[in-house]
């Protein structure tokens, strides 16, 4: 069971430095349920809005979970934040911070001169790793993945910062979907993604906020996962009085 939890946020901080929030800009908030062994272990938004960073203007796609699990048998407890910010030519800020049972870790990202800088913080250790801009691809979750025709395959080198690793990955199109969202009725492009290790499904939509996975089904040594959306909301920023 721990290890499907942990399968579940491999995907999560609120801010990136360098980066603001623009004040009056609306957000594109969509809520998650984690699903577990067929249980609902979690729940999570992915929030999308226009950022600016260093006065650029750039998207900003926030990843939050909180993961508790308490049974007589096993207790589980996980708070998660994840940020990318990204701009015409993909990722370039990178932020994470996870409480989980007590036990922290914080990852930092940046894309300077080619190259992106990771610096992460776990159980009182620092490391830093680095990877070449021209290493990979694209990086996961970031950035609209390729829509592929149904029986269409390619590989690609991926980023993904979560891990700071560059891997090579099999996308596969699987067709297109019609997923409920709420009330709502939404047409998905949907692919599979594997990896050493990793078999994973999405149902994606992109718009003028960017990607969003609406729902994702995983299977990984450590355990299998899924995330579903529930409800897609346009909110907008409060008002002063």
């Amino acid at each position: 069971m721990a290890l499907a939890m942990a399968a579940l946020i491999a995907m999560a901080t609120p801010w990136a430095p360098g980066a603001s929030a623009d004040p009056s800009a609306a957000a594109h908030v969509t809520r998650l349920d984690l699903v577990s062994y067929g249980m609902t272990v979690g729940h999570g938004r992915i929030i999308r809005a226009p950022t600016l960073r260093n006065g650029k203007s750039c998207m900003q796609l926030r990843l939050i979970i909180e993961t508790k699990v308490n049974l007589l048998f096993y207790k589980f407890y996980m708070h998660m934040q994840e940020s990318w910010i990204t701009d015409a030519s993909g990722l370039i800020a990178y932020t994470y911070d996870s409480l989980e049972n007590g036990r922290s870790k914080t990852i930092t990202g940046e894309l300077r001169d080619g190259i992106f800088h990771f610096e992460t913080v776990a159980a009182g250790q620092k490391s830093v790793w680095t990877a070449p801009r021209a290493a990979y691809a694209f990086a996961s979750i970031s950035q609209p993945e390729p829509a592929l025709t149904e029986g269409e395959v390619k590989k690609y080198s991926v980023l993904d910062p979560s891990t700071c690793t560059v891997t090579e990955r099999t996308y596969r199109g699987t067709g297109m979907e019609m997923l409920t969202v709420g009330n709502r009725k939404i047409q998905c492009n949907t692919i599979t993604i594997e990896y050493p290790g990793t078999s994973i499904r999405r149902w994606i939509i992109a718009d003028e906020f960017g990607p969003l996975i609406l729902r994702e089904e995983g299977s990984q040594p450590r355990g299998s996962y899924s995330h579903r959306a529930v409800s897609m909301d346009l909110e907008q920023p409060a008002l002063n009085p």
